[in-house]
């Protein structure tokens, strides 16, 4: 049986399938004038370079692509307001920004979809639940409460949602139909080939084929006490990412601690702590620890992503500077 380690404050990342891998990500550059906000940004992972592609005064959060890569959706809301209220997507050919919906509640997650039609989770009326917007908003099922509570696969098929405290989830299609009930499973996470999913049932990290329900591969936390969550699979489905609350968390900087697990061996392998983190070709992408830096008369949070390579320490800025970095998630070329 594997030894493994937890994770508790991670957001939530999506995979998108696709011709390279490239990610997105949420990007704040400050000012010493002026108001600033979250724009999408690209990197490359081939090259680590990064490049702009929105510039309008909105926030740009949680930015998710669609498996052809020809849209991001992103949420946004009142300057000021820290509440998400608002749905948008970038058409990626004319850079056009188009406002979908605004829900009165706050957004917790944005899971991605297909074409027009994309999946978020929600609070409404102090209430958490799973919406569908394809024109029109449309409540999929409640949910548990927490940002890790439904997952959409890699091909925008297929949900898997955790709908209550108990630690099970239900597979279900596009359009709400309940398929197959996963019990002992929380917090899911699909593999890159939307095959197999990863949860937790407690202490146990589990890998369990979608097909049959079988678990495939487990692996049990003993090195702490608080909570794990399977954050990403590797592209060939042999590494899972793993975190817990990380050990510098506190109510003013919430993050987590990272590690890399290989199934077929139980080794485990230290990422870094961070406020997320995904793989990419070579290694992982890990959201360092927000910290504050003077900006002009004020203070404001400043983060970096930097590249962090198997068996090596050394962490590699790729997203660094005067800046709030978030959100990082795939997505192929359109």
């Amino acid at each position: 049986m594997f030894k493994i380690l937890p994770l508790f404050f991670v957001t939530t990342l999506l995979i998108s399938p696709g011709k390279c891998a490239d990610v997105i990500f949420s990007r704040r550059v400050y000012a010493s004038h002026g108001r600033t906000y979250l724009q999408i940004w690209t990197l490359d992972t081939r090259t680590k370079k990064i490049a702009q592609v929105t510039n309008t005064e909105r926030r740009h959060n949680l930015p998710v692509c669609t498996p052809d890569g020809k849209r991001i959706w992103f949420v946004s809301g009142a300057f000021g307001n820290l509440d998400d209220t608002e749905l948008w997507w970038l058409d990626r050919r004319t850079r056009v920004e188009t406002l979908a919906t605004r829900f009165k509640g706050g957004i917790i997650s944005l899971l991605g979809g297909s074409g027009p039609r994309v999946f978020f989770t929600a609070y409404e009326d102090n209430k958490p639940g799973l919406y569908r917007w394809d024109g029109k908003l449309t409540k999929v099922s409640p949910t548990d409460d927490g940002p890790s509570a439904a997952a959409l696969s890699p091909d925008a098929r297929t949900l898997a949602v955790q709908t209550g405290k108990a630690e099970s989830v239900t597979t279900m299609d596009a359009s709400g139909a309940v398929g197959r009930k996963l019990d002992r499973c929380a917090s899911p996470v699909w593999a890159r080939d939307a095959r197999k999913l990863g949860c937790v049932a407690g202490t146990r990290i589990r890998v369990l084929d979608l097909a049959s329900g079988v678990e495939t591969a487990h692996a049990v936390f003993a090195l702490r006490q608080t909570p794990p969550e399977v954050v990403d699979f590797s592209s060939d489905g042999t590494r899972l990412l793993v975190g817990t609350i990380g050990a510098d968390q506190n109510s003013t900087n919430p993050q987590s601690d990272y590690w890399t697990l290989e199934l077929a061996s139980g080794k485990w392998e230290r990422v870094g702590p961070g406020q997320a983190a995904i793989f990419v070709p070579g290694g992982v992408l890990l959201v360092t620890p927000r910290d504050m830096a003077p900006i002009s008369k004020a203070h404001e949070w400043v983060s970096q992503i930097v590249f962090v390579a198997p068996g090596k320490h050394a962490q590699t800025p790729v997203a660094a500077g005067t800046a709030y970095n978030a959100a990082p998630s795939r997505c192929a070329e359109p």
